[in-house]
């Protein structure tokens, strides 16, 4: 930049290190000058900002990994979550309420009764049929009801069930009966009893 008075300099007017300010004392006094060169330290502010870009990028990269490992737990919490509401482990406590379960229908035919599937089981039987109980579960005490829409037929149980009086339940056809069972020996013995000929 060529010596200017400050009057002369503009709005774009570009400087550097070694121009210089002149500076007028009075009216028809030698002009002094002042170098300017300490104009340059405000550019030093460019490599700070680097530097907290930098940073900042940094920390937005940890933020994104820390997103991405919670997003995995929440993943990994909810399939927890998910296989934990297929099991139904109490121990001890009182239930206060209404206890309900859900009604397995086998529809016709129904005699594979699956003791995974739940503990009340429809059925429409028409024609002779041979009921059989699979999977029941282990080292716990089990129950379940057997309901029968009872059309036609002579209904054959496991050899594993045993009765009352070791006599199994005489049957009329046309009407509904309800057979229940429990078993303290994963199913080995299923002791039965029945409540029977129902009209509706």
């Amino acid at each position: 930049m060529a010596s200017q008075k400050i009057s002369q300099l503009t709005a774009v007017t570009s400087v550097a290190s070694g121009d210089y300010f002149p500076i007028v004392e009075a009216a028809g006094t030698t002009n002094k000058r002042v170098g300017i060169g300490v104009l340059d330290v405000r550019y030093t502010s460019a490599s700070s900002g680097v530097a907290a870009q930098s940073t900042a990028n940094t920390a937005l990269a940890s933020g994104n990994a820390a997103g991405i490992t919670a997003t995995a737990a929440l993943s990994s919490g909810n399939a927890a979550l998910a296989s934990a509401a297929t099991k139904y482990a109490i121990s001890g406590g009182v239930v206060s309420g209404q206890f309900s379960q859900n009604i397995v229908s086998l529809g016709l035919y129904g005699s594979g009764i699956n003791c995974n599937l739940g503990n009340y089981f429809v059925a429409t039987l028409s024609g002779n049929t041979q009921v059989t109980i699979t999977n029941p579960p282990s080292s716990v005490a089990f129950g379940f009801t057997y309901e029968v829409n009872h059309q036609t037929g002579t209904i054959s149980w496991p050899s594993g069930v045993v009765w009352p009086a070791a006599t199994a339940p005489t049957l009329t056809t046309g009407r509904t009966h309800l057979f229940m069972f429990v078993t303290d020996n994963n199913g080995v013995t299923w002791r039965a009893s029945s409540l029977v000929d129902y009209t509706s």
